[in-house]
């Protein structure tokens, strides 16, 4: 077993370079009997690792049918599959033959764009990867990079506002700063994401990496305002009491009071006079 320094060494890769490692095994069986992973693939994608088996068995018979006759694989061939698992694994490119859908919240299998130049599913043998899979890969990477680009953004404004709002949280300077930090930031992922759209996926991650200066100088100086702030209790007087309202609740009922005691008495007055 070889350490990711030797690897690195290997592949001509500079040593201060930052690099990801993913081991493959392949599991070489000296048998002329097909054996395959979940009886389906001859090599399984992992988050950190791709694992294959090699048999000695020339073909194999799939649980595919073209025009009434099966669809026969290559047992031998193990290259195609490897190299399907590791764009999975390193770049996140999901099989030709599956879709997702939204409304049943799935994905979806359908074999119908899994021919020709793809390294997935049975009905090719060609290695070389078509426009989708090379343009998947780059694009990936990048939208993994502004994932938790965004989600820290959201972190921060959470902060400002369980703090009442910049207003109240930064200065006067710092909000000047902390104004065109964030124009600057919403316009290189703007520009990023335009620059995804045309391919253009080196102008992409220059406008990724640029933001990600942007990013830090908005946490220092939400963070450091936090630090800062103090906590402050202000006191309330209570407001005077309401005498008059008690007093005329009071004279009201008074009269109330008196005038159902005399009510027989005023009417027996009324009574005479007609």
């Amino acid at each position: 077993m070889q350490s990711q320094e030797e690897i690195a060494e290997l592949a001509g890769i500079e040593s201060h370079a930052v690099f990801r490692s993913v081991p493959v095994y392949v599991f070489n069986l000296p048998k002329d009997r097909v054996l395959l992973l979940d009886r389906l693939h001859q090599a399984i994608a992992f988050t950190d690792m791709v694992i294959a088996v090699h048999t000695m068995g020339s073909h194999m018979i799939s649980d595919f049918n073209c025009n009434g006759r099966p669809v026969l694989t290559r047992a031998r061939d193990v290259e195609r599959p490897i190299v399907g698992a590791l764009l999975q694994t390193v770049w996140g490119v999901s099989p030709t033959h599956l879709s997702w859908s939204v409304q049943q919240n799935t994905s979806l299998v359908d074999y119908t764009w899994s021919v020709g130049q793809t390294p997935f599913g049975p009905f090719s043998h060609l290695l070389s990867l078509s426009f989708v899979q090379k343009d998947a890969a780059p694009r990936n990477v990048l939208y993994s990079m502004m994932n938790p680009s965004i989600w820290t953004v959201l972190d921060i404004l959470n902060a400002i506002q369980d703090q009442g709002g910049e207003k109240k949280l930064l200065g006067q300077k710092e909000h000047i700063e902390f104004t065109q930090r964030w124009n600057l930031y919403t316009f290189k992922l703007n520009k990023a994401v335009a620059s995804i759209t045309h391919f253009d996926f080196n102008s992409a991650l220059y406008f990724v990496k640029s933001a990600e200066h942007d990013l830090i100088a908005l946490q220092n100086l939400v963070f450091n305002a936090i630090s800062l702030s103090q906590a402050s209790i202000v006191c309330f007087t209570d407001p005077p009491f309401r005498w008059h309202w008690i007093l005329a609740s009071l004279s009201l009922t008074c009269i109330a009071i008196y005038i159902w005691i005399k009510r027989e008495h005023l009417l027996v007055n009324k009574k005479k006079k007609f």
